[in-house]
């Protein structure tokens, strides 16, 4: 699995919600999304690459 997508995914959200906002709570509820987003993402993307080579 790829865990980059999921971290960068919550950082990039964490910051993007904080800046603007001024709220921690909203900023976390949004990277906390953002990382299982982020791990389905990486998933969905590990068992493609699978099947593709599987073929």
């Amino acid at each position: 699995m790829n865990w980059i997508l999921p971290i960068g995914l919550t950082i990039g959200t964490f910051i993007g919600m904080y800046l603007p906002t001024q709220s921690f709570t909203q900023a976390l509820s949004g990277a906390i999304g953002a990382f299982v987003i982020g791990i389905i993402i990486s998933l969905v993307l590990k068992n493609k690459n699978k099947k593709e080579q599987h073929n």
